[in-house]
C-alpha cells in the first residue's frame, strides 16, 4: 500500500547519516504540511546544534514559534553553556516538564526526543527512557 511521498527523506536521511551540513544545504522544500515543516525546521536546527551553532539556534527560534522548536532552541540553550551547569539545567529542567505534562503539547515526539536527550545530559536515565519509550519515532 502506498501512502503520500515522504519529502522530508533526503533530509531525515543526511542528518542521521552526521552529514549536516548537507542536512541544511538541501532544506529547502517546498509546499510542506505545516507539521512537515516544523519537523524539517527542528532537523535544520539540530543540525547547527550539531556543528556547534548554538547561537544561531537560539537567535533565530523566537517566542512565537511551535512548541518542538521551542524545545530545540532549550536544547542550543543547555548545551551552550557547558559552564553554567548549576542555573540552565534548572530553568530548562522545569520547562521540559512544564511542556511534557501539558495534554495539548506532551505527547509531540520531537519535544519528548529533546527531552530524552537533556535528561540522558543530566544522567536522568529514568526520565529519559519515560519520555522517549513512548515517543512513537524511531529516534
Amino acid at each position: 500500500m502506498a501512502g503520500s511521498p515522504d519529502h522530508l527523506f533526503n533530509l531525515r536521511n543526511n542528518f542521521y547519516l552526521g552529514s549536516y551540513q548537507a542536512a541544511i544545504n538541501n532544506s529547502d522544500l517546498p509546499n510542506l504540511s505545516p507539521d512537515d515543516a516544523v519537523e524539517r525546521d527542528s532537523l535544520v536546527y539540530r543540525s547547527y546544534i550539531a556543528l556547534g551553532s548554538y547561537q544561531l539556534v537560539i537567535n533565530e527560534i523566537d517566542s512565537s514559534a511551535a512548541t518542538p522548536l521551542q524545545a530545540v532552541k532549550l536544547l542550543a540553550l543547555y548545551l551552550s553553556n557547558p559552564h553554567d551547569k548549576v542555573k540552565v539545567p534548572e530553568s530548562t529542567i522545569s520547562s521540559l516538564k512544564e511542556w511534557l505534562a501539558d495534554p495539548a503539547i506532551g505527547n509531540n515526539p520531537i519535544l519528548r526526543l529533546i527531552a530524552g536527550i537533556i535528561f540522558t545530559h543530566e544522567e536522568d536515565y529514568n526520565e529519559a527512557l519515560k519520555h522517549t519509550n513512548a515517543g512513537g519515532t524511531m529516534e
